[in-house]
């Protein structure tokens, strides 16, 4: 009895050994295929982004051409007109990037000071709708809104849109 039961350990302990080991290494292959694929994601939107950024730039210099045409066409056409010349031109700059999207250098992350997140940790949260943190407990309304109540959903209003809606 003893040596079948020191047999039936011996032989779990060698199937648990087998489980990890082959679970291991069916999770390393599923993660190598994961790792594959996101490293294809990776070249394939490198690639995108730098077709785009290469398509922007021809269609900057068109779109620079095209202005200075016109703007010759016009001062050329009316006596005394004259343009004033950009202040960067895309042509000379070839790292140019409309204003709208140039990075602003002087802002900065700052982090919040403990102290003033204090007054959202207790808070209701956010408006779905609006995203709003000026929110408040409503009042119950009708038999439905009191059958939440037993699975703990409350309803709430935004001061800011007077939206309602329901939070656990």
């Amino acid at each position: 009895m003893q040596r079948l039961e020191e047999k039936l350990v011996n032989d779990f302990r060698q199937l648990g050994k087998f489980a990890v080991e082959e679970s291991t290494t069916v999770l390393n292959d599923k993660l190598q295929e994961r790792i594959q694929t996101l490293e294809e994601v990776s070249a394939m939107q490198t690639k995108t982004l730098a077709s785009l950024r290469d398509s922007s730039r021809v269609a900057g210099n068109r779109m620079g051409s095209a202005i200075d045409s016109i703007e010759r066409s016009l001062s050329d056409a009316v006596p005394g007109l004259q343009f004033d010349p950009p202040a960067v031109s895309p042509t000379t700059h070839p790292g140019y990037a409309h204003p709208q999207f140039q990075l602003d250098r002087s802002e900065q992350v700052v982090k919040a000071d403990p102290r003033d997140v204090e007054e959202f940790v207790g808070s209701y949260g956010f408006c779905p709708s609006c995203t709003s943190t000026d929110i408040r407990r409503a009042n119950r309304q009708g038999l439905f809104e009191e059958f939440l109540r037993l699975f703990f959903i409350a309803p709430f209003r935004c001061r800011a849109c007077r939206h309602k809606f329901f939070k656990f």
